[in-house]
């Protein structure tokens, strides 16, 4: 059930998800549903919970994939790539609790949950490994927060008119982050 209603967020985006929909995609009655979960709200919750273990999951595998490159640069170039790639491939999904999370306290409190422990590992890293101020790394994450919510929440149209490609945006973060963890 989570995981069809997982699926139905990631293609159709938040309107689209009922119980019936998911009751459709899962093969599971909507009784059973409703029997598991109290309302649409507790399945979206539920969901989201879902989500974010794999995405902590994801991030922690992708970033300790790359924690033992030697040089500074090339480090700090996957870990941008790695962290602009789990928010773009799952962009919809990210959209719909960022979006359904800003009025639901439960929602809210998850995602900005998920995002402290990010940020945490994210900084502690970056101490660990260039000897930047815990400062200097929260900025560093933030600055890739910032432009994956970004991402997540626009298109890149309605940001600015400029047309970047994610490339030369990668090369950009890159010497931002540089610049503020001081390598």
């Amino acid at each position: 059930m989570l995981d069809a209603a997982l699926e139905i967020l990631g293609s159709q985006g938040p309107a689209a998800l009922t119980i019936a929909a998911v009751s459709k995609a899962s093969g599971v009655s909507n009784g059973a549903i409703y029997h598991r979960f109290a309302d649409r709200r507790s399945l979206l919750v539920a969901a989201q919970d879902r989500f974010l273990v794999k995405i902590e999951d994801a991030w922690l595998s992708r970033a300790a994939a790359v924690w033992d490159i030697a040089e500074g640069e090339t480090l700090l170039r996957r870990l941008i790539e790695a962290f602009a790639d789990v928010f773009t491939e799952n962009r919809l999904i990210f959209q719909a609790f960022m979006l359904s999370g800003y009025d639901d306290p439960l929602l809210r409190e998850r995602g900005a949950a998920s995002t402290r422990q990010a940020a945490r590992e994210f900084s502690a890293l970056l101490v660990e490994r260039f000897g930047t101020s815990p400062e200097a790394a929260d900025t560093a994450y933030r600055i890739l927060w910032g432009q994956a919510v970004s991402t997540a929440l626009f298109a890149d149209e309605e940001v600015t008119e400029f047309a970047v490609s994610s490339q030369s945006r990668r090369d950009h973060l890159l010497r931002a982050l540089r610049a503020v963890i001081g390598i």
